[in-house]
């Protein structure tokens, strides 16, 4: 079934001066006018949006391509010609557009949505084996448009239409485009102070091992895993080689607790330990170790040594509880040795 629909763009509500205007062509015009329904079928060949090249005033190159951009690939097909009002055959223009967009689609042969704009004098609209009331769309949209905006009047029509895109705006496809670019971007600053945040309070220090690294060897959970379980091999190897069994000095305990602290370490390694788990296992090697120089300082007759460095910001203060990450004033993040009352200072704890 064929839905036809004719609207005079010219109006009550027109301007008067307008209004009072004959669209009309006069027989001149028709005589000189070219555009004929072929015409318009051909050029649907390169696009679903021809603009007979004289009306290019009403419908610029780029508002033609946006035009057809919109309605290319739709699944009801939209064809759309722009055409001087002179294509208009002599006699009421109802009539004339009717026949004329008759033509057209006789040519084309196909369904589909046509639109045609006869210069400013008419718009007439068809749907031809779909179901879309083209006539309701056209009187709503003609009520919002001049007759010398046609583009608005299409670009209407389509949104009623549904289709894609809006009326001289952004692109649609744009604005998820600047979004992601705007969050990739905050990701990047983000990164970027994370890299160079200020390190005065930063919270119980990440593990490092007992051996000198790069500070860029520790920068990622994997690395210091890996650091980790090298650290466990060492403390291995100094277990292995330490010679502490000497008759007449009591080792045992220390010894015992090395190894203790060597398996549990090893355990914990052995897996994928998170960084609160890797500060245990530092804490554990580190008594690990010093129960093992506490022997051999036992076999050596020397003084055992302190289980801990003092604290760093005050000897006085004993010995500490926990490594730290500070940055001193104009200088770079580094692990100390805190005790508790700093340690609570540190990290807001206490006033």
């Amino acid at each position: 079934m064929r839905l036809l629909a004719g609207l005079l763009l010219l109006t009550c509500w027109a301007l008067p001066q307008v209004a009072s205007a004959d669209p009309s062509p006069t027989p001149t015009e028709v005589e000189q006018s070219t555009v004929t329904p072929l015409d318009v079928v051909e050029g649907w060949k390169s696009s679903p949006v021809y603009v007979e090249p004289s009306q290019r005033s009403l419908v610029p190159e780029q508002e033609a391509a946006r035009l057809a951009e919109r309605v290319s690939g739709q699944n009801q097909a939209i064809r759309i010609a722009v055409v001087p009002a002179a294509a208009l055959r002599l006699g009421a223009q109802e009539d004339a557009a009717r026949a004329f967009v008759d033509e057209v689609v006789d040519q084309q042969k196909a369904d589909g949505i046509y639109l045609v704009v006869f210069g400013g004098a008419i718009t007439w609209g068809s749907a031809v084996g779909v179901d879309t009331p083209i006539a309701e769309i056209l009187t709503d949209e003609l009520e919002k448009h001049s007759r010398s905006d046609p583009v608005g009047l299409l670009d209407g029509v389509l949104n009623e239409l549904a289709v894609p895109g809006s009326s001289g705006g952004t692109p649609g496809w744009l604005w998820p485009l600047v979004i992601v670019l705007i969050v990739l971007v905050g990701l990047g600053f983000g990164l970027r102070w994370w890299k160079r945040r200020p390190g005065n309070d930063e919270g119980p220090a990440l593990y490092r091992p007992s051996y000198d690294v790069l500070p860029d060897e520790a920068d990622a959970l994997e690395e210091r895993q890996k650091l980790a379980r090298e650290d466990m091999t060492r403390f291995g190897e100094e277990l292995d080689t330490a010679d502490v069994r000497v008759d007449g000095v009591n080792t045992a305990a220390d010894v015992q607790a090395a190894l203790d602290a060597y398996t549990e370490a090893g355990r914990v390694v052995d897996g994928q330990p998170d960084d609160a788990r890797l500060r245990e296992v530092r804490a554990t090697v580190e008594y690990g170790r010093w129960r093992l120089a506490t022997a051999q300082a036992l076999v050596a007759g020397t003084p055992v040594p302190p289980r801990r460095a003092a604290c760093f910001f005050d000897p006085a203060h004993g010995t500490s509880a926990r490594d730290w990450m500070y940055t001193p004033a104009g200088g770079r993040a580094r692990e100390i040795p805190v005790c508790t009352s700093c340690q609570a200072r540190l990290s807001g704890a206490a006033r």
